[in-house]
């Protein structure tokens, strides 16, 4: 997603002050060299607020290029489960509830395609959930599940209004399935021999990824799929010395991005990427976050000591550590078209990270706190340089931080 340069500061300079400088050089000779350009300032900080009758808290689930923010909080009412999700926008006053299915108690969101068209999950009860997509209006439409269904959920949705999610069985085992802009269900097959399966993203070609598992001997197998726009079903196969991957994000172009693990590997700690033309890499060690337009990467790599850093990847495999301003461990979550990335340093605990943006260039830059307090994470930046992501204010009477959906913007 591309940015918009910064415009920069300019403090203002009195005659007198000139005067005094203008004296001061002849003195005492030429003058030294000039410092360096500290760049553009740092985008501003604002809370997104809260509806009538929610909690102190909220978080960030996505951000378009319009700069609508999507999230959640959770309502105060006496022995009920009520999240809600909610829609902000980042360039104008208030916030719309995203209301659930007639009859049901809450919503939770998963994201929001760029006509500010969200999906994701109208709450019955924990365990009767049904997948829902919210008009840009806020109307929300139940999407079908299939007969026999204990309830399920949307995940993604296009630019051309295709959705995926999963429905669940009685056993509640996750079961892939897609639905078309006019709302018909389409059920995504699994790989021969498989039982279970779920749908990770779609891209506006309406080419689905996910995964396809099995239970052999009552161990599970997962491997990464995907579906073509007619439905079929094709596994994605491994570079060498990969023995399990997942696909998470599929762009525009169709490559395809996830964690990988070898097989001497306790976690899954390579950057893997399948491309439009059949190719599978191997990228590097770290964990992949997010990928822009020009397939950069950016994600979390460690060192040999396990310590956590900020990087920035190639598809050739060329891995570039992000700065490190203060000497602690560092996340990269997302990056747009122009190349600025964002994320945070790790804090000592839950909720007590500093936000941080990444130059194109690799140098940080300290993001301001909220007025809660100095602490928040920048999870995500779009084309126009927004950033979402979620501040930390500190419960004292219970003695925990919470999180608070915020925004960064020029």
């Amino acid at each position: 997603m591309a940015g918009s340069p910064m415009p920069s500061r300019a403090a203002p300079r009195t005659a007198a002050l000139a005067a005094a400088v203008a004296s001061a050089a002849l003195l005492l000779g030429p003058a030294p060299a000039a410092a360096a350009d500290p760049g553009p300032p740092p985008p501003t900080p604002y809370l997104l607020p809260l509806p009538a009758g929610a909690a102190p808290l909220s978080s960030v689930y996505g951000l378009n290029n319009a700069g609508d923010v999507l999230g959640e909080t959770y309502l105060n009412v006496p022995g009920q489960f009520a999240p809600r999700a909610l829609r902000w926008n980042a360039h104008q006053p208030g916030v719309t509830v995203l209301r659930p299915l007639p009859g049901e108690n809450g919503t939770r969101p998963s994201t929001l395609n760029e006509a500010g068209t969200a999906v994701g999950v109208s709450v019955g009860t924990l365990t009767d959930n049904h997948p829902v997509r919210w008009a840009p209006d806020g109307t929300p439409t139940a999407l079908e599940l299939p007969a026999g269904a204990r309830g399920g959920g949307a995940s993604a949705v296009n630019n051309v209004g295709v959705v995926i999610g999963n429905s669940y069985d009685a056993a509640f085992r996750p079961v892939p399935v897609k639905w078309r802009a006019d709302g018909t269900r389409v059920d995504l097959p699994l790989l021969d021999g498989d039982e279970t399966g779920w749908t990770t993203s779609v891209n506006d070609a309406g080419f689905v990824i996910g995964l396809s598992e099995r239970s052999l001997g009552g161990e599970s197998r997962s491997r990464a799929v995907l579906w073509s726009p007619s439905g079929e079903v094709t596994e994605l196969r491994l570079p060498p010395g990969i023995i399990t991957a997942a696909g998470t994000r599929i762009t525009a172009t169709g490559l395809i991005l996830g964690p990988g693990r070898r097989e001497s590997g306790a976690d899954a700690d390579r950057v893997v990427a399948w491309e439009a033309d059949g190719t599978v890499r191997d990228v590097a060690h770290g964990r992949p976050g997010s990928v822009n337009s020009a397939n950069t990467i950016v994600g979390t790599t460690s060192d040999a000591a396990g310590a956590e850093h900020a990087a920035r990847w190639t598809l050739d495999g060329t891995t570039t550590l992000l700065d490190d301003p203060a000497g602690r461990p560092t996340r990269a979550s997302a990056i747009n078209g122009a190349g600025t990335a964002v994320g945070f340093a790790r804090g000592p605990g839950p909720y007590r990270d500093s936000p941080l943006l990444w130059r194109p260039d690799g140098t940080a830059l300290p993001l301001p706190p909220s007025p809660l307090g100095p602490y928040a994470q920048a999870l995500l930046v779009n084309e126009s340089g927004v950033i979402a992501g979620d501040a930390s204010w500190h419960d004292a009477p219970n003695s925990r931080d919470l999180p608070r959906a915020m925004v960064w913007k020029l």
